[in-house]
């Protein structure tokens, strides 16, 4: 009996020292386990944030460059009505010249007809302005001021054919009239300059004042006297257009510049 007790007493002592081992090696089993479960979400979370950034960008980008073409499009529309706005106004100052030299007697309704011209022309170059960036805005307000230059010499050499034709037109009704005027014409001519100065004598005034008297009887509008006897500059339609060619051509390289940086 005493050895039976022995080997029972010795095996409840070995299975009583196998609980705790195998405690402490479950225990290390569940840590390893949740170690590796914690790594594993942080791999997920990290992955997750990676994939939602790289979406984010990709929908900020997305956005910015859709924005940036709509922004285009505006100013390349804006570019291009304002260089057809120019355009316009250029091939009316070349109609009112013509006129001026071909049917002088229809240069009054052209003249009119040039002002809702020039007033698109202006207000299409605000909004160019107003479009930038400002290399365009100032290339544009060049190319405006080259058109209203080219029209106003068109409408000076215009409106002194208009002013010979009407003398021409009143004088047959007028003849005596109209023949004195046309010899003022070089006297008062040659003392335009000197009005309101020393050196305007009293016949150059005397001239003057009977011209326009004789305007009032043919019943020709004093305001043409001037285009009466100054002498439009045989040089400045082709002076004036070719700066405006020049111009047109600074407009081009600038709005080309400004679309072609932003794409």
């Amino acid at each position: 009996m005493e050895a039976e007790a022995i080997a029972a007493f010795t095996a409840a002592g070995v299975a009583a020292a196998a609980v705790p081992a195998t405690l402490v090696v479950g225990r290390w089993q569940v840590r390893a386990a949740l170690r590796a479960a914690a790594h594993t979400a942080r791999v997920g979370r990290s992955q997750a944030e990676a994939s939602y950034r790289a979406a984010l960008d990709a929908v900020q980008a997305q956005g910015l460059n859709e924005h940036d073409q709509w922004r285009r499009g505006i100013r390349r529309d804006a570019y291009a009505a304002f260089l057809q706005a120019v355009l316009g106004v250029t091939e009316h100052a070349h109609k009112l010249h013509g006129q001026g030299l071909n049917d002088p007697l229809e240069v009054p309704a052209a003249v009119a007809a040039s002002k809702p011209l020039t007033t698109d022309m202006s207000q299409k170059n605000w909004v160019v302005r107003l479009e930038g960036p400002d290399e365009v805005s100032t290339a544009a307000q060049s190319l405006q001021d080259s058109a209203e230059a080219l029209l106003e010499t068109a409408r000076e050499r215009a409106v002194w054919g208009y002013a010979r034709a009407l003398l021409e037109q009143q004088s047959s009704s007028h003849p005596e009239e109209g023949a004195l005027i046309r010899a003022l014409i070089p006297r008062v001519s040659a003392a335009w300059d000197a009005i309101g100065t020393p050196e305007f004598t009293d016949e150059a005034n005397e001239a003057l004042t009977s011209m326009r008297r004789l305007l009032r009887v043919v019943g020709i509008d004093v305001g043409l006297l001037v285009s009466l006897v100054r002498m439009p500059d045989l040089y400045g339609i082709p002076r004036t257009h070719n700066a405006l060619n020049e111009a047109i051509e600074a407009f081009l390289a600038a709005a080309r510049g400004a679309l072609h940086t932003e794409a």
